[in-house]
């Protein structure tokens, strides 16, 4: 019983501290966003197909023609599309691009190595209107209505010490991961919603299933009058099977995702593990820990 509180007590000091640096520094410089996420200016260049040295060219030419405007790299993000045919450069500023003359420049490149046949090129310059600031409200709204449904439906099946575990350990991930991302300075594109809402879900998920756990341990030995916390710790025993491979599937998800090595693929899986093992953390140590705390109030 000692060591089981200890564990907790770690706990609640980790996700406390986290939750402290995490929440100050989004509060001081908010998330680590891209140029994509703001009002932004672009250039989309593209050959006709990935012909020979084409697609290199496409992109020393273009980066040269920035170049001699004097723009320097560090004022533009870049990303390769996956179809090999297309490159875009992201501005915070208008530099004025003129289409026809950048155009006209990749073209005479194309045009000069012997590797390339036929492939003309394409420069589009456009105003681009940024997402709002990840919508914060609507992702709110959205998962307020979740934790509801989840807290009653919880309520009906697990009664109150289920419903409060469950209800609790969906807010608690969202805030944490919200928290995390802040403090990791883990891009916040392009993704955030879904993967708040991953860990929401997963950790509701997980969380479920503990305290169903919990409750079955409960009823086994509920003539006895037992100690909530003492029940909690039988349970946990089988319910870390569970999370084990939880964590397996999250990494190899993650993995998956990552290993096209394409820069908003590799942010993606990066998120997605974040999500993850936060939804797999507050559920593991959260769940139980609300759960006996209610169930032991109730018995009091």
């Amino acid at each position: 019983m000692k060591g089981l509180a200890k564990k907790y007590k770690l706990f609640l000091v980790i996700t406390l501290a986290v939750l402290v640096v995490g929440m100050t520094l989004f509060g001081i410089f908010g998330f680590n966003q891209a140029i994509d996420h703001k009002d932004s200016y672009e250039v989309r260049v593209s050959v006709e197909q990935n012909a020979g040295n084409s697609i290199a060219i496409l992109e020393s030419a273009t980066e040269e023609y920035l170049a001699q405007k004097g723009i320097k790299s560090a004022e533009y993000s870049f990303q390769k599309m996956d179809d090999g045919k297309m490159l875009v450069y992201k501005f915070s500023t208008d530099v004025k691009l003129d289409e026809d003359a950048l155009t006209a420049h990749i073209q005479a490149k194309l045009d000069a190595d012997a590797s390339v046949n036929n492939v003309n090129a394409k420069a589009e310059y456009s105003f681009v209107v940024g997402y709002d600031e990840f919508q914060i409200g609507n992702l709110l709204l959205g998962l307020g209505v979740g934790v509801v449904a989840v807290f009653l439906f919880s309520l009906i099946m697990e009664k109150l010490s289920g419903a409060v575990a469950v209800a609790g350990v969906s807010i608690a991930s969202f805030v944490t991961y919200m928290a995390l991302v802040a403090l990791t300075r883990l891009p916040a594109y392009p993704a955030f919603g879904a993967t708040a809402g991953l860990a929401c879900v997963m950790a509701s998920a997980l969380a479920y299933s503990t305290v169903a756990k919990c409750k079955e341990e409960y009823k086994k030995v509920v003539a006895s009058k037992p100690n909530a916390f003492e029940v909690i710790e039988k349970a946990m025993k089988t319910e870390t099977k569970k999370y084990i491979i939880a964590i397996i599937a999250i990494a190899l998800s993650a993995i998956a995702i990552s290993v096209f090595f394409i820069e908003y693929a590799m942010i993606v899986g990066g998120q997605i593990l974040l999500a993850g093992l936060t939804a797999c953390a507050l559920a593991y140590f959260g769940a139980p820990l609300l759960w006996a705390s209610v169930k032991g109030n109730k018995k009091a």
